[in-house]
């Protein structure tokens, strides 16, 4: 007796020592404290936690050497009820219970519950001890003896399994402490993480609580916004600071918010703080409860004051500079208009004086006057293109479902009419539509096929190409190319890097296309090498 006595001990203190070794673990502590009074006292520990108003037990940890026979105890881990349990709570009223050999009978006459448990896993006797620590009941320790080969349960038994289960109270009360501590370490260090977070957004936050939409929390960038500072404002509404108007829009805003549990984005709102009216962009949030009811009222505001001041100049800065526009293309066109009578008088003389002349003078003198001659054409020419510009700017810009491909064959046509003598491969890639303008698109490929159809003129194998990659156009031709640190001037009037000798033109053509480009909020640029041809893309953007 006295070796069985003092091997008790010995596993008292290999079991104390273990669960003090998991009490920092409290999710690995429960298990351990199955397997450690398992082995002290075979064959079988269930442990078993109370719920805060011991009402009800539940087994969490089970441990035996057979894996089976923790498999069959398997379908009894569930959350009972005291009087589900009438062993479990005879413990809990008197103290442990105890049977060295199991009385099924009786078993069955208290829970056939219980009894079936035990007649499934051979159960030979059991001892059910409370676990209580600091005058608290924490649950239940059960152990079962169902091998053959070990002696019945005893008092010695019982009394091992009594200390172990206060020890096991007192390890699972630290490691609740513990956790609790780590919880509460926890918690301070996110708390104190968020505040960084709100402290440190640009924008002015707050937070109203839900019933008199007083505030509960104000960071330093409102404070700085509104000259208030949050100690001033917790626990103080809008009335108490803003004007009534403002105040009562504001609650208006704060209700409806709360009301429809949805997100109210105002775009611009009036606040006067201490240093004058502000504009401010607010979206206002509810924080609900896990039943859904609203409890606090989130707003994030965005000073844009000076964001509307720079708009504001912006709009006025573009109307002017529209307004210059407008007014000097009234005046281009009205010197071009107003030049066309006395150039035509120019072009009519010197034919008519020509005429007259006819050999009466020397070929200087009709050179020189079919230099003027030709000279008031050009002019004309530039006019009318002017004259044309001007138009295109002023003009309606009416979209529809445009077929390119067919304008351009349309074009090609044109030009292959009016030089029959070139050979000219033309490739049109087929299926080209787009939303736009179909009278000014006309005009974009008209200027642009003119464009490679006249720098192509030089090429004995000329090939102009027309199509298209994702959204953009192009039209490429092989023929002069230019020298790509001026592609930028290819789109301004009267901009040409050819000379006249070499390609005649006005330097108009390439500023329409541009123009309408632009109107139809789209881009457009060039891409080419000098005796290489080259290549011109343009967009078209959508309908504003």
């Amino acid at each position: 007796m006295e070796k069985r006595v003092r091997r008790g001990l010995q596993l008292v203190s290999t079991v104390v020592r273990t669960f003090a070794e998991r009490t920092p673990d409290y999710e690995r502590l429960l298990p351990a404290i199955a397997w450690a009074i398992a082995d002290a006292i075979p064959d079988t520990c269930l442990v078993s936690l109370c719920s805060e108003d011991c009402t009800a037990v539940t087994p969490v940890a089970t441990y035996d050497s057979d894996p089976a026979i923790i498999e069959k105890l398997a379908p009894y881990r569930r959350t009972y009820g005291l009087a589900e349990t009438p062993i479990g709570s005879e413990a809990i009223e008197r103290g442990s219970q105890f049977q060295p050999a199991i009385d099924y009978d009786a078993i069955e006459a208290l829970s056939t519950r219980s009894a079936e448990m035990f007649r499934a896993i051979g159960a030979r006797g059991f001892i059910v001890t409370p676990m209580r620590a600091a005058g608290d009941l924490f649950g239940l320790i059960t152990i079962i003896r169902r091998r053959a080969e070990h002696a019945p349960l005893d008092e010695l038994d019982l009394e091992i399994v009594e200390d172990l289960a206060g020890h096991a109270a007192l390890a699972i009360m630290n490691a609740r402490l513990v956790k609790k501590l780590e919880s509460g370490a926890k918690l301070r260090e996110t708390t104190q993480f968020l505040d960084a977070i709100i402290e440190n957004i640009p924008d002015m936050v707050f937070v109203k609580e839900a019933d008199r939409l007083s505030f509960v929390r104000f960071n330093r960038a409102g404070e700085t916004l509104l000259g208030v500072s949050a100690a001033d404002l917790i626990g103080k509404n809008d009335y108490d600071f803003f004007p009534l108007a403002e105040a009562d829009f504001f609650t208006k805003k704060d209700r409806e918010t709360l009301a429809n549990k949805q997100l109210v984005d105002i775009p611009e709102e009036p606040i006067q703080t201490r240093a004058g009216t502000r504009w401010l962009h607010t979206k206002k949030v509810p924080l609900v409860d896990d039943s859904g009811t609203p409890r606090y009222l989130l707003g994030i505001s965005q000073d844009i004051t000076e964001r509307k001041r720079a708009d504001a100049l912006l709009r006025a800065a573009k109307e002017t500079v529209e307004n210059a526009n407008r007014e000097l293309e009234a005046f281009a066109y009205s010197i071009a208009h107003d030049l066309r009578a006395p150039l035509r008088g120019i072009l009519g003389y010197s034919e008519a004086l020509l005429e007259d002349i006819g050999d009466k003078v020397d070929d200087k003198p009709r050179e020189y006057l079919t230099r003027m001659k030709e000279a008031a054409g050009r002019m004309a020419t530039l006019i009318e293109e002017l004259l044309g510009l001007a138009r295109i700017t002023q003009a309606d810009l009416v979209r529809s479902r445009v077929d390119l491909t067919a304008i351009v064959h349309s074009a090609i046509s044109g030009l292959q009419h009016a030089e029959k003598h070139r050979k000219v491969e033309v490739v049109v890639q087929p299926g080209l539509f787009v939303e736009a303008d179909p009278h000014l698109m006309a005009i974009v490929v008209d200027n642009l096929l003119d464009n490679a159809w006249k720098f192509t003129a030089k090429r004995d194998a000329a090939r102009i190409e027309i199509g298209q990659l994702g959204n953009t156009f192009f039209v490429r031709d092989n023929g002069a190319g230019f020298d790509p640190q001026y592609a930028d001037q290819l789109f301004g009037v009267f901009r040409r890097l050819h000379m006249q000798e070499e390609f005649e033109g006005t330097g108009i053509g390439l500023a329409t296309v541009a123009r309408i480009i632009h109107r139809h909020h789209g881009q457009v640029w060039a891409e080419g090498q000098l005796g290489k041809g080259a290549t011109f893309f343009f967009t078209v953007g959508d309908a504003l």
